[in-house]
């Protein structure tokens, strides 16, 4: 059924004939009207907006201009101050190719523009960083409905669908619902809302064609107060540009309803409005399922029965992991936090591979249940980390459990793919180790090529090179979990990553070697290994970019006068020096944050603290009234 125009003529007419001003209720008629337009498409279809957006196609990134102004005062297009706040909140949600900010709540309807202002400002006054709000997401929404179609031009009956889920968080909900009406406000845009999912999950949906792109609602491994948006479509993951373009078409979203001064209608705290309700995760479960069969390389319906896991997922997203593997015969009655809960009430928080809390209560629990290997998630489980064992005793008991992690992962994942694939290119990001690149090129024979750092940057450059036919390109990986493999079409996904070490693990036990420590024991690790995070006091990125400027001039001005440092010309982030012993150190300026972030890798702590730390101490001293030199000293 249409919407029916003489009913929503009677209701204006029915206001305007009212004792009270037209004029003074002009947004309750709009917000009625909308709810009745909203009644007449479907009950689980999200109506359009009062305000028709422009179908004018979207122009190349590079001519798209981000609102970011003052927001205290009418800035020279004459935009009102309230407006200016709320177009510059948006582009501040930006987190390289992804949205993040603080969740602020406002009212599910009735709601004016001005209490989001209000909400908005009052964030930035606590220093909470980019408020996200459901309006916020309702606008994100209809910017990723018109961008899909503009884009791609995709032509299909029954038009576009987007699949949406969302991580544990006990605003994902909230922030769903409000994105699914704004995409579906846009003509020929479906949601399809699939509840609690993992990032890698939804990838996976668009490559099967379950849906046409999709979304997840999450903050990864970010405080419980954070939340944010990943996107995808049958290409891979959204790019900074992308993002870009986004947040134009969602502050012209903002501008209508500003236009309106009213928000759109959401669902409230529960309840998401869409097209269809589905459940698409047990097609991804049977997907891993799969991919075990085939790392371990039987037919036996029960590949890991002679293993025995403790699996962590933090009450995160990857709660699901723990009865795959059971499912697969595994012993995992020693698991620990399997019950989803987004506000991670755990000693060890939100769940995170690096964080050491997480990795300790791990670890312990492989001691206490004599286990094979503990495997770690992340809040939406695109990263993974792992505990192994390093010997087994005469009573056939574990000893000696540490972390499979950073530089560790790299190397035992290479291991496998020195097999499979000879010669391959493994792509990590700037921070790896020497040690790490000596093993990989001089042991295992394979190539090394270091990136930026940033998953999507290590993954896009791995792309170009086996695309180019410059390299093949099998491991896409970061120090810190993120990895996508060319098998997995460049997914970046920790419950992937888990698939094959624990088919490498199936394989080494079933003909009875020993601990897969051993298969990395080539791999140089220094005793030394430390990274700093050097706040600025002003919080300005500003500031931060003139300061780490000025700081990399000086070190390599220096650099010709200290014989233990050796300058390192193949880096392509911030500043690296080689240490004469083995070791080195960097500085790097962080992808998002008013941060310098300092690694350092020394053969001991007194080498780090005479070579490294003294020095750069001292350069830094001269610009102490911008830095917070505290993690230093």
């Amino acid at each position: 059924m249409g919407f029916n125009h003489r009913k929503t003529a009677f209701l204006f007419a029915a206001f305007c004939t009212s004792s009270s001003s037209a004029f003074v209720h002009w947004p309750i008629i709009t917000q009625h009207i909308y709810i009745i337009r909203s009644q007449f498409t479907g009950i689980l279809r999200a109506s359009p907006s009062p305000i028709e957006a422009s179908t004018s196609p979207v122009k190349n990134a590079s001519s798209f201009k981000i609102h970011i102004g003052n927001p205290t005062e009418i800035d020279s297009s004459n935009t009102p101050p309230n407006l200016q706040l709320i177009l510059t909140s948006l582009a501040e949600l930006k987190s390289g190719s992804d949205l993040r900010g603080t969740y602020v709540d406002h009212k599910h309807s009735g709601g004016t523009i001005a209490n989001v202002s209000h909400l908005i400002k009052m964030r930035k006054n606590e220093e909470k960083g980019a408020a996200l709000t459901p309006f916020a997401s309702h606008c994100f929404g209809v910017a990723f409905g018109k961008k899909l179609l503009q884009d791609g031009g995709i032509q299909k009956e029954g038009g576009v669908s987007i699949c949406l889920g969302r991580d544990p968080r006990p605003h994902g909900e909230r922030l769903a619902d409000a994105f699914a009406r704004g995409a579906e406000s846009v003509d020929g845009v479906r949601v399809l809302y699939t509840g609690l999912a993992s990032t890698p999950s939804m990838y996976e949906f668009c490559r099967a064609d379950k849906c046409d792109a999709a979304v997840m609602v999450t903050a990864s491994h970010l405080p419980e107060d954070k939340n944010g948006f990943k996107f995808f479509g049958k290409g891979g993951g959204f790019t900074k540009s992308d993002i870009d373009e986004l947040i134009v078409l969602a502050q012209t979203e903002a501008r209508h309803w500003y236009d309106m001064g009213i928000l759109p209608p959401s669902s409230g705290i529960s309840g998401v409005l869409c097209s269809e309700l589905v459940d698409f995760m047990p097609f991804y479960i049977e997907s891993l399922k799969q991919a075990v069969h085939r790392e371990v390389g039987t037919s036996d319906p029960y590949p890991l029965s002679n293993l025995k896991i403790v699996v962590n997922p933090g009450k995160g997203s990857g709660c699901f992991f723990n009865e795959l593997l059971r499912d697969l015969g595994a012993n995992v009655d020693h698991s620990l936090h399997l019950h989803p809960d987004g506000t991670f009430p755990t000693s060890s928080g939100v769940p995170n591979p690096e964080n050491k809390v997480f990795v300790e209560e791990t670890l312990r629990a492989c001691e206490e249940c004599n286990a094979d290997i503990g495997v770690m998630f992340d809040t939406d489980a695109d990263r993974a980390g792992f505990v192994l064992p390093r010997v087994m005793n005469e009573n056939g008991r574990w000893l000696g459990y540490e972390a499979l992690n950073r530089n560790r992962l790299i190397a035992l994942l290479s291991v496998i793919f020195s097999t499979s694939a000879p010669g391959c290119t493994i792509v990590t990001d700037s921070t790896t180790s020497e040690g790490l690149n000596t093993f990989l090129e001089n042991t295992l024979g394979l190539k090394h090529f270091r990136y930026l750092r940033g998953y999507a940057n290590v993954i896009g450059k791995a792309k170009e090179l086996t695309e180019s036919g410059e390299a093949n390109a099998e491991i896409a990986i970061e120090t810190s979990g993120h990895c996508a493999m060319k098998e997995n079409g460049y997914t970046d996904d920790g419950t992937y990553t888990a698939v094959k070490i624990i088919g490498l693990l199936a394989r080494t036990s079933a003909s009875g070697q020993g601990s897969l420590l051993d298969l990395i024991s080539g791999l140089t690790e220094m005793p030394f290994d430390e990274e700093y995070r050097i706040k600025i006091k002003d919080g300005s990125l500003e500031t931060t970019t003139f300061v780490f400027q000025k700081v990399t001039e000086a070190l390599k001005e220096r650099c010709s006068t200290e014989s233990e440092w050796i300058l390192d010309e193949d880096n392509l982030e911030g500043i690296r020096m080689r240490l004469a012993s083995g070791g080195f150190f960097m500085l790097r300026q962080s992808l998002h944050d008013p941060v310098i972030s300092m690694q350092i890798e020394s053969i001991s702590d007194d080498e780090a603290r005479k070579l490294v730390l003294e020095p750069l101490l001292q350069l830094f001293s001269e610009h102490e009234s911008v830095l917070d030199l505290s993690a230093l000293r």
